[in-house]
């Protein structure tokens, strides 16, 4: 009896544990000088910076690429913007569509949004 009831408890723990991890979903990926891409599912996919005078760019990032000096982002932005994000941005129109953004990593200063329009 001892036995089973032990046994029960290790299976019980183990899928307690199991379904803990299944349920965190949030990710970060470290672009460096202290910036990072975190997407916590859903619609918060964006990119963050640990200096407090760094660039931020709002969701949803759906792209990006980075070397050591900048980081190329791409955007779909959520209209209305979420309230957790320090400025307000301004859009074409304040239309959805896709947008894109630069950032210099070294100088935290960020350009964008920026259209596919000339």
């Amino acid at each position: 009896m001892d036995k089973m009831i032990r046994f029960i408890l290790i299976i019980t723990l183990c899928i307690s544990i199991l379904e803990t991890q299944s349920c965190v979903s949030d990710t970060t990926k470290e672009l460096g000088c202290g910036y990072y891409y975190r997407d916590e599912g859903g619609n918060i996919k964006d990119i963050l910076c640990e200096n407090p005078k760094g660039c931020e760019l709002p969701s949803m990032i759906c792209g990006f690429t980075y070397n050591e000096k900048n980081i190329i982002a791409k955007q779909r932005p959520k209209i209305p913007q979420d309230l957790l994000y320090r400025n307000t941005y301004k859009y074409d129109n304040n239309q959805e569509g896709i947008y894109f953004w630069i950032i210099s990593k070294r100088e935290h200063v960020s350009y964008g949004p920026l259209s596919r329009k000339l």
